[in-house]
């Protein structure tokens, strides 16, 4: 795995360098590192090129990064959609959880610089003055910065909320022609790109991400949702099978870190350059550490999973209710993942088992938005059991 070994090998090669010829391996080192340093050199110009032209539009483009925001759809989005359709709401948490799964994997592996501590760091520019980056309340963030888990999960989440904006509405209105609902469909796309170019530049903007980065991470995140969307059976599977799902991720994202472990790295390098270069220390936020980001997506996808094989759910049946039965579920939905969001801002990252309580904390809130919330409602409006459940 060379993105692992990357900072410590090249500091070999150099030690290497100084004492005898170099090898064919420090040579394929030495263009490999020169052809990353040329994309993060023309990146950093970028960015000091773009705040130039833009100036003061910082509250803007941190906005649009605030409303793509993984934790927004984990506690905002999801609650609302998975309220006005189930199936919607699952195909969206699960290209959720496997965007932040992948993105914590792949940033571990390929070790990427972020733009606003690259630019102190780097001997490019030794004799010459640096880009200089601004800085603001959205740019420190502690992770490695490839690929963008910002690009990744807004090119997941609205790919799945306009291709079912596009066969669940557009394409069974009676209100639109043929030829009027191709048009509309060929502008939720447009939509769909333009918002993608928007986040891209956002967090370009904001210093917290090379372009390239950002272009690598909305490809994995469409690839995600493609493969989502084109998997049904992620609704239907039994919950030993969810359970096993959840494991897997867990198994996976700790068995990397082992790894990276008895390699010899530092899987918190990231978290200490952030700390070193970040102008306050006021923009530095938990929530953007790898190991709270962990926490969280194997939380709901096994709260998730246990939601979807529960009792309460195959009661539901969802599709039965009416307007007033989802705007109900809206309300408590969204009631219940604001009661997560406070409680998880009483919690100290400092107190015993914090990642656990975390854990456990997205566990419940999934479940209860899931299972518990959708059946109490059919409860309380006297609706005998859906189908589904009939037939078990």
């Amino acid at each position: 795995m060379p993105g692992l070994c990357r900072q410590r090998r090249i500091s070999s090669f150099i030690g290497r360098k100084s004492s005898r010829t170099s090898t064919p391996e420090d040579l394929t080192m030495e263009k490999a590192f020169a052809f990353v340093e040329s994309y993060h050199k023309w990146g950093a110009e970028s960015i000091e090129f773009l705040q130039n032209v833009l100036p003061g539009r910082g509250p803007f483009f941190i906005s649009v990064s605030n409303l793509g925001d993984p934790g927004l759809a984990f506690t905002f989005y999801f609650p609302i959609v998975i309220a006005l359709h189930a199936g919607l709401g699952t195909r969206f948490m699960w290209s959720i959880v496997f965007c932040e799964w992948s993105n914590m994997l792949l940033k571990w592996l390929m070790v990427g610089d972020r733009p606003y501590w690259w630019v102190n760091e780097t001997k490019l520019y030794s004799k010459g003055r640096p880009p200089v980056l601004l800085q603001f309340p959205n740019t420190c963030e502690t992770g490695p910065g490839m690929p963008s888990g910002h690009a990744k999960l807004n090119a997941a989440m609205f790919y799945i909320l306009v291709s079912a904006l596009n066969t669940m509405v557009i394409s069974k209105t009676s209100l639109l022609t043929d030829q009027q609902k191709k048009l509309a469909k060929r502008l939720t796309w447009l939509a769909y790109g333009g918002w993608m170019a928007l986040v891209i530049v956002a967090r370009v903007y904001v210093a917290a991400h090379f372009p390239h980065q950002c272009i690598y991470g909305a490809l994995i995140g469409f690839l995600i949702a493609v493969l989502v969307s084109r998997t049904p059976s992620l609704h239907v599977l039994s919950r030993r099978q969810y359970v096993m799902i959840s494991a897997a991720i867990i198994v996976t994202v700790l068995g990397m870190y082992f790894i990276v472990l008895a390699m010899g790295s530092n899987v918190l390098w990231s978290v200490e350059k952030a700390i070193k270069w970040c102008v306050q220390r006021s923009y530095i936020h938990i929530d953007s550490t790898p190991f709270y980001s962990f926490s969280r997506y194997s939380g709901v996808s096994l709260g998730l999973g246990l939601g979807l094989s529960s009792k309460w759910f195959r009661k539901t049946d969802q599709s039965r209710f009416n307007y007033k039965m989802i705007a109900s579920m809206v309300i408590l939905n969204l009631a219940a993942s604001a009661t997560g969001v406070y409680i998880h801002k009483l919690l100290s990252p400092s107190m015993f088992g914090w990642y656990v309580v975390e854990f456990t904390l997205n566990v419940v809130v999934t479940f209860l938005i899931v299972a518990v919330i959708p059946n109490f409602v059919r409860v309380a409006c006297n609706m005998p059991p859906g189908d589904k459940y009939k037939k078990k």
